[in-house]
């Protein structure tokens, strides 16, 4: 995809319906952090040249970010518990929780734009894309938009089950 709020849906959408499992900062920020370098081409912080998809967007790259990215979520996770419980998101986590996390929402990324990007190979392998074409970009974006948009509901629904399970005397 050309730039990660693409990424919003699908990460947002399984990061609700997996908060047993899944730490969800984590989860959304590592769906997120493959396009680093894309983010800033197009925040004109970085400037453009070559491909804006590279070895971050193939799995053993996004690994390397996602090990990053779960090291220092490990730090800072206690941080923002406060601003998900205000949202009615409270889970616990652990260093484990949160590297599967991080782990997983980049495969997911990656598996993503292996679909439609041309130049990605996800296996750091020349010429090995087997992933591509298998949908059309518009098929990927119709499918983000859509998890997207499921979004809502199931937010809607998380938050009514807090509600019954406690309810307000």
């Amino acid at each position: 995809m050309p730039f990660t709020p693409f990424h919003f849906g699908p990460a947002i959408l399984i990061g609700l319906l997996a908060l047993k499992y899944l730490d969800f900062p984590t989860f959304v920020a590592a769906n997120l952090i493959v396009d680093w370098r894309a983010a800033l081409v197009f925040l004109g912080l970085w400037p453009l040249g070559g491909p804006l998809h590279s070895w971050p967007s193939t799995y053993p790259g996004a690994l390397f970010f996602s090990l990053l990215l779960a090291g220092t979520m490990i730090y800072i996770r206690p941080y923002l518990q406060s601003a998900l419980e205000q949202m009615n998101i409270t889970q616990s986590f652990t260093r484990m929780k949160i590297l599967v996390s991080a782990i997983l929402g980049v495969v997911v990324h990656v598996t993503l734009d292996a679909f439609h990007h041309p130049n990605i190979q996800p296996f750091l392998i020349e010429g090995i894309r087997p992933l591509f074409g298998l949908m059309t970009t518009s098929q990927v974006r119709a499918l983000t938009f859509t998890c997207l948009i499921t979004c809502f509901p199931v937010y809607i629904a998380h938050i009514k089950d807090l509600i019954n399970l406690n309810p307000r005397s």
